[in-house]
């Protein structure tokens, strides 16, 4: 099953190869909180409130006293969620580098393999040279002893 944490707008990020550890009854509210203020329902859902309490000539100092409550646990939650998402960002960053580093090991094993085959085939080219000019100076000289 394809896990992804949602977003504003509907967006999601992906959650494939990270940990999946069963979240507790206050982490999946904390998730909805977080992904419900990010949301145009949010928007509404305040929209609404405030017209309605407005319109209903409700004491305003009971308003702004509610409003300052919720602004204060709106930051903890989104606070809770950018936590959250940090130490996921953590976790996929040091997959990754074991990755690369893996990656990069092989790449050098393969370079060193490479650096030895290219000094064999050096050696084995002087070798041939060399073969070469003994065979052209005995032929130079069958050659002249023919002549």
């Amino acid at each position: 099953m394809d896990r992804t944490i949602p977003l504003a707008d509907k967006a999601t990020i992906p959650l494939d190869g990270v940990e999946k550890k069963t979240k507790s009854l206050l982490g999946r509210i904390t998730d909805f909180i977080s992904w419900f203020l990010g949301s145009w329902w949010a928007v509404v859902f305040h929209t609404a409130w405030f017209t309605f309490w407005l319109l209903l000539n409700f004491d305003i100092n009971v308003l702004t006293f509610s409003v300052s409550l919720e602004a204060i646990f709106i930051g903890i939650f989104l606070l809770m969620s950018a936590n959250k998402a940090e130490v996921l960002r953590d976790k996929r960053e040091v997959r990754q580098r074991a990755r690369d580093r893996e990656r990069l090991e092989a790449d050098i094993k393969l370079d060193q393999k490479a650096d030895h085959q290219l000094t064999e085939i050096k050696r084995l080219q002087k070798e041939l040279h060399q073969e070469i000019r003994y065979i052209k100076n005995k032929l130079s000289k069958l050659a002249e002893e023919k002549a």
